[in-house]
Formats: structure tokens, C-alpha cells, sequence
């Protein structure tokens, strides 16, 4: 099998449904063996009953996991498993695929002899973009677009549209489980991203392939101020959580106090900044900032306790 193509869901049954129907109109080389695994995340909605009716018209290998362990890591985890493929490809549940996105992503890894390769994210609007939103730093809209050519990056892929030889989940590890979101809510992610740094300290060669293209209908829920408010929030918690509690320096409260000074900066700018989407541009910093002392003063709790437990054992 050349590349098994990972698909991690939840309760998504019918945007599930449509992109399923993508996967049907994908036009690959005649001689590219793949295979689609479907990883059911302890859904409670038809989603089985989805991927079973797809699975018996479709012209190439449909396989159904089921995940009882809730979060998206632990689903993808499941996947590359069960993977067959020495590609082992990533796409999410609410996508519409480019008919040459699949041929377009395996053919990178021949042309560039990379061991990983991010394609093209497309947000699609079916709704007017709000004008206080703003691209940089924020993956509440979901998007990866590098322009027009081909280039090595130092980024992470995103994991809506993401290709790795499967050899590299045997030298690196999988995706760490206390990352990724979990359930409906939106809250701790940075799963894709912590594993594509992974590989860039690893000094693994990351190709962009512009390409391979997915579609990412954006949600006008995904558009609203408050839910933009709780992904800046939450994505200071990732962010730290992903990082790490910092080895040296002066901390307060179990907080670096770096980040004190980050908050109140932020703090200051959100208050004494008059345009009104400036203003809350500011507002959205701040939450972030707050996300992460939130989950650094959790991060030095845990670490605390797992020293006194430590010295009980050595007592």
C-alpha cells in the first residue's frame, strides 16, 4: 500500500457525508495503491452509518475504526496503527478535497525526496468576513497558504491537510493525547503542531505543496466574536501546555514573570486603543495571555505535586 488516508471524526455526520463524496471524485495515477481509514471517535450521531454506506460504493479500500478514548489524538493515533500505507495522509472531517489533491500531496515526496509534505488550505466564505478579523496568528479560521510554489518550510503542516512516511511516527512518537481537541467544545489543540516541530528539530526536510489543495468551509460560528475570544484563550493554554514550564527563571505564583509583563502590555494597548478593531484585536492578545498563566500556574501545580510524591516514595 503506497499511502493510507487518516480521517479523525466526531458527531460530523453530515459535513462527513459531503466530504466523502469529495473522496469519491479524487482522480489519482492508476498505479497509487491507497486506502481511506475512517476513525469514529465515539460518535453518538449516524456517523457509522455514514461511513458504512460510502464504504460499499466506493471504488477504493473505505476501513471503519472505531476510537472509544475521547480526542482527536488519540483517533489519529488509532489510524496510523491500523495504517497499511508508507504515506500515511491526514484531513479533516469538514473539508471538500481538490479532485488532484491526494496524486498532487504523494507526488511531492517523489519529486523533492522530503519525509513530510503541508498542502494548501483554502478557507471557503459562504458569509461576509467580518472586518475586525485578522489573519496572522489565529487559526480560529481555519487556513495554510504559502503562495504559489513549491518551497521547503519551517513550519508544521496543519492537520487538515498534512503527508508523512509512516517512519516517522516510529522515530518521533505519536500525537501526544494531552494536546487536541477533544469533543465538540473547542479548546486545547496544537496536536498537529507540536508533532511538526518535532520534526523540524529533528531536522526533517518539510515540503509545501501548493498544489494539494483542500477547501475549508468556514462556520459562521467560527466567526464570532466570542468564539474567537475563546480560541485566543485556549490557545494560550496550547501553546504553553505545549511548551513546557521553562527550566530557569524568576517565576510568581508558579508564572514566569515574563508573562506578567506580556499581560499587562496587552492589557494596556487593549484599553488606550480607540479604533474599534484595533481595539479588539488588543482584547484578543490579552485573552491569550491570560490563557497562558492560567495554564502555566496548572503546569507548576502538576509539577509540584509530582515532587512531593517523589520524595514520598524516597522516604
Amino acid at each position: 500500500m503506497d499511502v493510507s488516508v487518516v480521517l479523525g471524526t466526531y458527531n460530523r455526520a453530515a459535513s462527513l457525508q459531503t466530504t466523502l463524496q469529495t473522496f469519491s471524485g479524487l482522480v489519482c495515477p492508476p498505479d497509487l495503491t491507497w486506502e481511506l481509514l475512517l476513525v469514529d471517535n465515539n460518535s453518538h450521531d449516524d456517523t457509522r452509518a455514514v461511513i458504512h454506506k460510502f464504504a460499499k460504493t466506493a471504488k477504493f479500500p473505505v476501513r471503519y475504526i472505531f476510537e472509544g478514548q475521547q480526542g482527536r489524538s488519540a483517533a489519529l493515533n488509532s489510524g496510523i496503527a491500523a495504517a497499511q500505507g508508507e504515506i500515511i495522509a491526514f484531513t479533516d472531517d469538514d473539508v471538500l478535497l481538490h479532485p488532484e489533491w491526494l496524486s498532487n500531496l504523494t507526488r511531492t515526496f517523489e519529486r523533492f525526496e522530503c519525509t513530510a509534505v503541508g498542502g494548501r488550505i483554502v478557507p471557503l466564505w459562504n458569509h461576509p468576513k467580518p472586518d475586525w478579523m485578522q489573519w496572522d496568528g489565529q487559526q480560529a479560521v481555519v487556513n495554510f497558504e504559502l503562495g504559489e510554489e513549491f518551497q521547503e518550510i519551517r513550519l508544521p503542516p496543519m492537520g487538515a491537510n498534512s503527508a508523512f512516511r509512516k517512519q516517522l511516527f516510529a522515530k518521533y512518537g505519536l500525537f501526544r493525547l494531552d494536546l487536541g481537541v477533544s469533543g465538540s467544545d473547542h479548546t486545547v489543540t496544537c496536536d498537529d503542531t507540536e508533532f511538526g516541530y518535532r520534526l523540524i528539530r529533528g531536522g526533517e526536510r518539510i515540503l509545501y505543496c501548493p498544489d494539494a489543495i483542500v477547501y475549508h468551509p468556514v462556520d459562521p460560528k467560527r466567526t464570532s466574536k466570542k468564539y474567537f475570544l475563546d480560541w485566543y484563550y485556549y490557545n494560550g493554554v496550547s501553546l504553553t501546555r505545549t511548551a513546557g514550564l521553562p527550566d530557569f527563571g524568576v517565576f510568581y505564583l508558579g508564572v514566569p514573570r515574563w508573562l506578567y509583563r506580556e499581560l499587562i502590555t496587552n492589557w494596556i494597548r487593549w484599553m488606550f486603543s480607540f479604533e474599534k478593531n484595533r481595539r479588539f484585536n488588543r482584547k484578543l492578545w490579552t485573552y491569550r495571555s491570560v490563557g497562558n498563566i492560567v495554564e502555566s500556574h496548572r503546569l507548576s501545580r502538576l509539577k509540584a505535586a509530582a515532587g512531593v510524591s517523589r520524595e514520598r516514595q524516597h522516604q
